[in-house]
């Protein structure tokens, strides 16, 4: 049976947008201080989301100048510095926001991801699980997690958490395409083809690829 391509993530990385929680015991300066951090943060989030990232960065460390323990600045300065290709300066800020926060989904998720990209899939699972742990109904951070899974060939496994990614997001159509691949890996072609079949008429293009690979291999 011929291996069908790795279906690719369909999650991108997580923006984070709130600001931080003012402490009730904090001094006027700290208050002060916070306060205009936060002002930094919603700077660097619009720069984000206009993919000016150079921008991001500088407004993100400025923020963390004004409040060192702002969880969601490091995060967010590790998206703009992930965007830029600097993986090793995102991967410290990821990890310095779950060292701060370590309820943040998005942060467990996105350094998760990271892991992923440099092939440490082994890496990306044990923070993909944290996420899910935390957030059990997210349809992203199943899907990430499985498609993990996937490339470690643990296909079980895979499947459980491509369903539940379709459970809470019917109309994925990658979730249908990364089960049925892992589906076919396990041997099982009517169920391979019929979540192929379903992908392909919800618009993945990886659904619809993976279709016509096996109808040809017939």
């Amino acid at each position: 049976m011929r291996p069908l391509a790795a279906c690719a993530l369909s999650a991108f990385l997580l923006v984070l947008l709130s600001g931080p929680a003012l402490a009730a015991r904090a001094t006027p300066e700290e208050r002060a201080a916070r306060a205009q951090a936060a002002q930094w943060f919603d700077r660097g989030a619009k720069a984000a989301s206009e993919r000016r990232y150079e921008e991001a960065v500088a407004a993100y460390s400025k923020a963390i100048d004004l409040h060192a323990r702002f969880a969601e600045a490091y995060a967010g300065r590790g998206i703009a510095y992930e965007r830029l290709g600097r993986h090793e300066k995102a991967m410290t800020d990821y990890t310095r926001a779950i060292d701060l926060d370590r309820k943040s989904a998005p942060a467990w998720n996105n350094r998760g991801l990271l892991h992923f990209g440099a092939g440490r899939f082994d890496k990306a699972v044990a923070d993909l699980t944290q996420a899910v742990a935390l957030a059990p109904g997210s349809a992203t951070y199943a899907l990430n997690r499985a498609a993990a899974y996937a490339r470690m060939k643990e296909h079980d496994k895979a499947v459980a958490d491509y369903t539940d990614a379709i459970g809470a997001d019917p109309r994925n159509g990658n979730a249908y395409a990364g089960r049925g691949a892992s589906y076919y890996a396990l041997g099982e072609t009517v169920k391979a083809l019929a979540d192929f079949e379903t992908a392909c008429s919800l618009g993945s293009e990886a659904g619809c690829a993976s279709l016509k690979a096996v109808k040809k291999g017939k």
